[in-house]
């Protein structure tokens, strides 16, 4: 894929494959040195997590220059909630067309979140880490590996068999949104995210669209089996029913485990922290649009146009 890259570009860009976040880290530096008008990521969501925490540590206070997510993951969330579902090729082709013929390209605006001293887009523990680590647990990735396990799951809780305990062993610990302390001390799980979708179309975090500029919170607190009538609710948008989980849009999340350490994820990889976890907003991020949504005058007061 490189090679097709950089054979599509010429002289235009230059392909960057690091096969090290110590790699990586040089290549966001350098980057920040001299920023392109636009930096394309091909890979899934955790690539795109590691691309964009490179480059925010890299470029710092300064704007990091506009996305265009290529895909090549096996889910691609991100891209897939914003909309962003095009062949990579056929994207480089379209954005290199576009910025020789001095056309703009127009652009969705989202703020990623700062989770700790890293950055990311969809942040969740309990349900969401114990479900990523059994879809690993394999070493076969993909929707069908996911949709086998989501229904494998609706099937345990139907029967209250161990799978479904397995999947759904609670967090314990206390948790802050805006500075407002949860009743609550124990939920299936945490989510924080600035795009609704968590895969296979379900939108588990139904509210990161209501404020832009903030991000959703979803609190999991309803028994597994009391969760299957929200099954379609949050494929469909709508969400969780609220007598079984806390939702809201915020700007700071505190977490703050029982136990000594929390699993939980971040775009798909998997982390082990100790302690307290503050999540709150992060830079803003503007990803390139797709060659269908490609607008030659966008208004200003409604997206950016990168050139």
């Amino acid at each position: 894929m490189a090679s097709e890259f950089q054979a599509l570009l010429g002289d235009r860009g230059r392909v960057y494959a690091p096969k090290t976040l110590e790699e990586l880290a040089e290549v966001a530096a350098g980057l920040s040195g001299a920023p392109p008008a636009i930096i394309a990521v091909h890979g899934g969501d955790g690539t795109l997590h590691r691309a964009v925490a490179a480059l925010g540590r890299a470029f710092g206070e300064a704007p990091i220059p506009a996305l265009a997510l290529l895909g090549g993951g096996t889910m691609n969330v991100v891209g897939a909630s914003l909309g962003i579902r095009e062949r990579a090729t056929t994207f480089v082709s379209a954005i290199i067309d576009s910025v020789a013929n001095d056309r703009p390209l127009a652009t969705v605006r989202r703020r990623c979140l700062r989770i700790g001293d890293t950055l990311g887009f969809i942040f969740g523990n309990g349900l969401m880490a114990n479900f990523l680590g059994e879809y690993y647990g394999t070493g076969k990735y993909g929707p069908a590996r996911a949709t086998w396990l989501l229904l494998r799951g609706v099937g345990s809780a139907l029967i209250n068999g161990p799978f479904i305990h397995k999947l759904f062993k609670r967090f314990e610990g206390t948790i802050e949104v805006d500075g407002q302390l949860l009743e609550r001390t124990t939920f299936i799980g945490v989510s924080a995210a600035t795009v609704r979708e968590v895969g296979l179309g379900f939108k588990l975090n139904h509210r990161a669209d209501d404020d832009v500029e903030r991000f959703g919170v979803l609190a999991i607190h309803g028994r597994p089996a009391a969760l299957i009538p929200d099954f379609w609710a949050v494929h469909a948008g709508r969400g969780i029913a609220p007598k079984r989980a806390f939702s809201a849009v915020a700007s700071t999340l505190k977490i703050v485990p029982r136990a000594a350490s929390m699993a939980y994820t971040i775009d798909g990889d998997l982390y082990k922290g100790e302690g307290e976890l503050t999540i709150s907003v992060g830079p803003h991020i503007s990803f390139v649009k797709p060659p269908a949504a490609l607008i030659v005058a966008p208004r200003r007061d409604t997206m950016n146009a990168t050139r």
